[in-house]
């Protein structure tokens, strides 16, 4: 893999679980793969099923989303997911953070330009 492939694997592996929660917060209940095809939708960034998947297990498992199974009109079962109290609490303190990092590289792009 070349640096900037490995790179971007990295910077994917710390963006995906926020894409999920917006998302949810956006969308509301979802089914796995609607997740996967919206984020796919986002640009290459987001990986498919292999990284989405995972992520929505550890976001399960931290609490920060609730999963059901439902009956879809054809087709197996889906199991769909939704942000937790907990989830919101996570994100709201996570995108501060982002907002942080954001604005770093604003000013430190902006830097150069003068």
């Amino acid at each position: 893999m070349d640096e900037l492939g490995g790179w971007l694997a990295q910077l994917r592996k710390g963006t995906v679980e926020l894409l999920v929660l917006w998302l949810l917060v956006r969308e509301g209940e979802l089914h796995g793969y609607a997740i996967v095809q919206q984020l796919q939708s986002l640009g290459r960034l987001v990986a498919g099923e292999s990284t989405v998947y995972p992520v929505l297990k550890r976001l399960e498992a931290d609490g920060y989303v609730a999963a059901k199974w439902s009956e879809a009109e054809s087709g197996p079962p889906r199991k769909y997911y939704r942000l937790t109290d907990a989830g919101s609490e996570f994100l709201s303190a996570a995108n501060h953070e982002w907002d942080a990092l954001v604005e770093s590289m604003r000013e430190l792009k902006g830097a150069g330009d003068e």
